[in-house]
């Protein structure tokens, strides 16, 4: 496995952090992940190793605000922020794996803007997996607290409200307190402008499912406290023409990928992967 290291400078010139993980022989295909909100692409080296194990090609960015990129952090002033950057990291990648196969796979806000992009640029994508995606307010966000939370968003977006919580993430204490230590996570308040550019995609998204015509696997934790699980079940029923794997994993917190099981939840990902592109059959 080679690992290799890089920056982009975006159109509103922000220098974005990204690293590719790739195996030493020719890869069988591109996965391009998207990491969660206030987190960061190394968080997911041991799911690079799994994949690049089993011959992918890993390629993953710092979202502008997060890790090792430019922006305050967690800032964004609109959600097509987000997407111009990760439109222009794809085709980065693609140049370099010229006609390989391509799966996009994202976490939490990762997962949500993996659907943004796929929903808009959905030609040339083999396949996408979300893992505890972030499609659905949560269950104590009343419509007028959603409400006041966009207006902020959109007048004051450097506002920052609240913060997440770090026990939420997993289970297994080592990887909160990693969590806590790291000093590319960022554990302070989140701002506005990043919520309320969520909340506005998940307004939108589910009119929009019928249109995915591609393999799509949800993986999510039915004990996750972070994001409401009732926006992937959502999204399992209105893909009605997309082939949807879903895998509900009981009891699991946020972090699916670290938890006590994540052997087997990333096994899961990878058996899907190859199945999609016909290994074994």
């Amino acid at each position: 496995m080679v690992h290799s290291e890089g920056t982009l400078v975006t159109s509103d010139g922000l220098t974005i952090y990204h690293q590719a993980w790739v195996p030493d022989a020719d890869p069988k295909a591109v996965v391009l992940l998207l990491h969660g909100l206030a987190e960061h692409s190394g968080r997911y080296a041991h799911v690079a190793k799994a994949l690049t194990d089993a011959a992918y090609a890993v390629h993953t960015l710092d979202h502008r605000g997060h890790g090792q990129s430019d922006g305050k952090r967690t800032y964004v002033k609109s959600y097509a922020d987000y997407q111009r950057d990760i439109l222009q990291f794809r085709q980065i990648v693609e140049r370099q794996h010229d006609g390989l196969p391509l799966f996009v796979l994202g976490h939490s806000m990762g997962g949500n803007l993996a659907l943004g992009h796929v929903l808009d640029h959905q030609e040339g994508v083999r396949g996408m997996v979300l893992s505890a995606p972030a499609l659905a307010p949560g269950a104590s966000l009343s419509a007028s607290k959603i409400k006041l939370a966009k207006l902020v968003g959109r007048i004051a977006p450097g506002f920052r409200p609240e913060a997440l919580s770090a026990d939420a993430i997993s289970r297994d204490p080592a990887v909160v307190a990693a969590y806590l230590a790291d000093p590319l996570v960022f554990n302070g308040k989140i701002t506005a402008g990043a919520a309320a550019a969520l909340l506005n995609s998940m307004e939108t998204f589910p009119r929009r499912y019928a249109e995915l015509r591609l393999p799509i696997m949800l993986q999510h934790g039915t004990a996750d406290a972070l994001v409401d699980i009732a926006g992937t079940r959502q999204l399992e029923a209105g893909a009605v023409n997309a082939t949807v794997t879903v895998h509900y994993y009981d009891g699991l917190y946020h972090e699916i990928f670290n938890e006590p099981e994540q052997e087997s939840v990333i096994g899961d990902t990878v058996a899907w992967l190859d199945s999609v592109m016909g290994v074994g059959t």
